[in-house]
This record gives C-alpha cells, structure tokens and sequence, in this order.
C-alpha cells in the first residue's frame, strides 16, 4: 500500500485506513520502532496500574497466598 504525506502544522503526517487501525488494534498512540530500510508502527501497549497489577496477582495466586497465611 503506498500513502501520500499530509502537512499538519510543520509537520507530516500517514493517515491510515479505517480497516487497517482496526485490523491491527491502534487506538490513540502508537509506538514507532526505527529498523534499518524504515520504521515499524505498532498499537501502544497499555501498561497496567499498580492496583490492576496487585488485583491480577492476588487473583492468580489466590490459593498460595492463603495458605502462606495459615503457615
């Protein structure tokens, strides 16, 4: 697929299908990787909060932790 640059601002621009940023999962930010011969584009991982990552914890290790508890 070849796109055309778009200026915005004093800068340029790839506006990317509709199709394509829902194929791929983009949602607001991106993450851009230089290789040699370009650039990789890549939906942004999410990281998570550290209550979502204490909460995911305790869910997996639920069984381990109480048993810990009783020791």
């Amino acid at each position: 697929m070849r796109k055309r640059l778009t200026t915005v601002g004093k800068s340029r621009a790839v506006i990317l299908p509709k199709e394509l940023l829902e194929l791929y999962g983009f949602s607001e930010e991106v993450e851009i990787e230089p290789v040699e011969g370009g650039l990789i584009l890549r939906p942004a991982r999410r990281g998570m909060s550290f209550e979502e990552a204490a909460d995911k914890l305790f869910a997996e290790k639920d069984d381990l932790l109480e048993r810990l508890s009783k020791a």
